[in-house]
C-alpha cells in the first residue's frame, strides 16, 4: 500500500481525479475492516485461519468480522493487525479506516505495542511483555 505521502505527490501530478482513483483503486477508499482485511490477506498471501490464530481469535470470529456481522474493537483490530502481519504504517491507517483511534505513544500499553510491531514480535510476545510490566493484555477481555 502507497504512504499518504506518495499518493499526495502522485495525485498532484495526475491531470484528472477519475485517473488518480483508477490508478490507486488499492489504496484508498476502503470501507472498514472487512475491506481492508480482505485487501491484506490476499496482497500479503495470507490465510484467514492462519491469520485468526496469530491474532488470537476464534475462526467463527475472524469471519464474522470478514462478512461485516461483527464490528470488532479495537483491541481485536490491533489483534488481527499482528495476525496480518502489518507493519506500524499499516497497523495505523487500519485503524483509522475502522474508525478507531491509532496507537499513541503516550499510552503504555500502545507504546509496547508499537515497539512490538517495530521489532515483528508475535501478540504473544507482546503479552508476555505486557504481562511482566503488569500491564493488561491484549485479548485479555477485561
Amino acid at each position: 500500500m502507497k504512504s499518504t505521502e506518495d499518493l499526495w505527490n502522485e495525485m498532484l501530478e495526475t491531470d484528472t481525479v477519475e485517473e488518480f482513483i483508477k490508478n490507486n483503486r488499492d489504496s484508498i477508499n476502503f470501507k472498514g475492516a472487512p475491506e481492508l482485511m480482505k485487501y491484506y490477506i490476499k496482497s500479503k498471501k495470507l490465510k484467514n485461519t492462519k491469520v485468526f490464530a496469530e491474532a488470537g481469535i476464534s475462526r467463527t470470529y475472524g469471519q464474522q468480522i470478514l462478512s461485516g456481522e461483527k464490528n470488532p474493537s479495537r483491541d481485536v483490530l490491533i489483534q488481527l493487525c499482528f495476525g496480518l502481519h502489518l507493519n506500524l504504517e499499516e497497523t495505523q491507517h487500519f485503524l483509522k479506516v475502522c474508525g478507531q483511534q491509532g496507537l499513541y505513544m503516550r499510552e503504555n500499553r500502545d507504546l509496547y505495542t508499537i515497539y512490538a510491531i517495530k521489532d515483528k514480535k508475535s501478540l504473544t510476545e507482546l503479552n508476555i511483555d505486557l504481562a511482566n510490566k503488569g500491564i493488561e493484555l491484549l485479548g485479555s477481555g477485561k
